[in-house]
């Protein structure tokens, strides 16, 4: 398609969307060196799987930078929806769980990151992991649980679309393979922690500023029985990875989420 991007129509830390022709929108990467391949793949597995995702037209370049050409899907996001209708709060949280249950049984398909291995290489490497944490971390880390299943990890009421159809899946960029409870950890942390792009409407980060804890156990609800032991595991392991994204609004937050979750998997070690 030799279409030129159209209007913006929203942003993140890792890319923007553009209208790319009728009824489809490109993602444009911020990052030359991201692999839209990935993300493509993790999509295309979900939706395979029957899980509702936008439909994948393909790849290109512009300006030097990669995009993937996709179905426009009609509706609001949770986190906007939310914030129109705060009394949703909880509700959005429960979709979101309950679509990110279906999605725990999809197995990952191939050319997908090996989660434990990114966490592993973090660990190792990362400057922005505390020097004292890291020999425990290590340790967690060889108690954790292997998983082959896909994982989103970044599942939150900001990347459900409210269609007429239903819930849809979007922004499979970091899409990996793992085990579900690694990517249940990620969402848990992203409730808790998480703070969004700078250009966040004023009221939007007000919204989630108030609404976390809501929306977190709309999100626990919706997403039903856990393995625990597990959980504990890959909770301090997950701060560590989102740690390395050198967000600095979340550090002093992940910091003390660390320092809570390395308690709780301690006692399993």
């Amino acid at each position: 398609m030799s279409e030129s991007p159209g209007a913006r129509l929203g942003s993140g830390r890792a890319a923007e969307v553009f209208e790319y022709g009728p009824g489809r929108i490109i993602k444009l990467m911020r990052d030359p060196a991201h692999r839209p391949d990935r993300e493509v793949a993790g999509q295309q597995a979900a939706r395979a799987a029957g899980i509702p995702t936008p439909a994948v037209f393909g790849t290109t370049i512009i300006e030097g930078r990669a995009g993937i050409i996709m179905e426009r899907i009609k509706g609001l996001d949770g986190l906007t929806a939310a914030s129109r209708k705060p009394w949703r709060v909880w509700a959005v949280g429960r979709a979101t769980g309950r679509v990110h249950r279906q999605l725990s049984g999809v197995p990952a398909p191939d050319g997908l990151r090996d989660l434990r291995a990114l966490v592993e290489e973090r660990i190792g490497t990362s400057d922005t992991i505390p020097e004292a944490a890291r020999e425990r971390l290590k340790a967690i880390l060889a108690l954790a649980p292997d998983g082959d299943r896909l994982c989103h990890l970044d599942l939150h009421p900001g990347n459900i679309i409210e269609s007429p159809a239903g819930p849809v899946v979007i922004d499979f960029s970091n899409a990996a393979s793992g085990h579900p409870m690694a990517d249940h950890a990620r969402s848990l942390l992203t409730f808790d922690a998480g703070e969004p792009p700078d250009d966040t409407p004023r009221h939007e980060q007000l919204l989630i500023a108030a609404g976390r804890s809501t929306a977190r156990r709309g999100y626990q609800s919706g997403y039903g029985p856990v393995d625990r032991e597990a959980l504990a595991l890959w909770m301090p392991l997950m701060v560590a990875l989102r740690l390395g994204e050198r967000i600095p609004q979340e550090r002093t937050r992940l910091l003390r989420m660390l320092s809570r979750s390395l308690r709780t998997a301690g006692a399993l070690v």
